[in-house]
């Protein structure tokens, strides 16, 4: 094969990539649209974004319990909970759930 070719298909080749892959960038941020003046974000009003995450699993409930007054002290705005289930072990343990 001629090395001019291959330096061409090569040259082409990343072209082509180079292209594509930039393609849906700009078409994801000439589609967002601007948010109303009035609208609130996130960040003024952290209750809204408060979700239930699942964060350990122990095997009695006072250490559930331990681990979860435990990240209430050092975050006074979240919420905890422990409830009982099995583990992807298959064994019986208490689920420690954290609202943030």
């Amino acid at each position: 094969m001629d090395i001019r070719k291959m330096i061409a298909g090569l040259a082409l080749g990343a072209t082509v990539g180079l292209g594509l892959m930039v393609a849906p960038a700009q078409a994801a941020t000439a589609a967002s649209p601007a948010a109303p003046a009035g609208t609130k974000s996130v960040l003024d009003d952290r209750s809204a974004q408060a979700t239930k995450h699942f964060y350990s699993s122990h095997w009695t409930r006072g250490e559930c319990e331990d681990r979860g007054w435990y990240w209430l002290g050092q975050h006074p705005s979240w919420e905890w909970t422990c409830e009982p289930g099995l583990g992807t072990d298959g064994k019986f343990k208490y689920h420690l759930y954290l609202w943030y």
